[in-house]
């Protein structure tokens, strides 16, 4: 039993050769002694960019994920984020019909000039020609976002696997 204090933020976000006053007091022996225990926190704490407030900010991060400024840059925005969903949810379908009916995803020859692409480049391109808000999702769509790569289809059939 220690009846010692430690700082949350700094044991679980430890800076890298934090210069901040006690950081080692805080994270791995605790504050024992309570004399000037107002000031030694003080001192911990620091100022705006200290090794503690460095840590609470990571803490922050961890906990509001969707919102740190990484995870913003890498989902673009949140137009983007919808435009890439729509499609998703488009060939999501198609693989949860696939799947359910037990059916072969691949055809022998899959290039655009084939006369058969196979079963799930055939079932989306009837999609896409039906539906003109498809065909304008998948046109709009650069070459890497057609989602009909085999690994995206194994991908969704494993995260279809998952959920079942």
């Amino acid at each position: 039993e220690k009846k010692s204090a430690f700082c949350f933020y700094c044991f679980l976000f430890k800076q890298p050769r934090a210069e901040n006053y006690g950081i080692e007091a805080f994270t791995r022996n605790g504050l024992k002694s309570w004399k000037d225990g107002p000031k030694v926190l003080n001192q911990h704490v620091g100022k705006h960019d200290s090794a503690h407030n460095k840590s609470r900010q990571h803490y922050e991060d961890f906990k509001n994920q969707r919102q740190n400024l990484p995870h913003v840059f890498d989902r673009g925005s949140q137009k983007q984020e919808e435009e890439y969903k729509a499609p998703l949810l488009i060939v999501l379908g198609i693989v949860k019909f696939f799947i359910l009916q037990a059916l072969a995803f691949r055809g022998h020859d899959e290039s655009t000039s084939s006369m058969n692409k196979g079963n799930f480049k055939e079932l989306l391109d009837l999609f896409i020609k039906k539906d003109p808000k498809v065909e304008k999702l998948f046109g709009d769509a650069g070459d890497n976002h057609k989602l009909t790569s085999h690994k995206i289809q194994l991908d969704l059939c494993k995260a279809c696997a998952k959920e079942t």
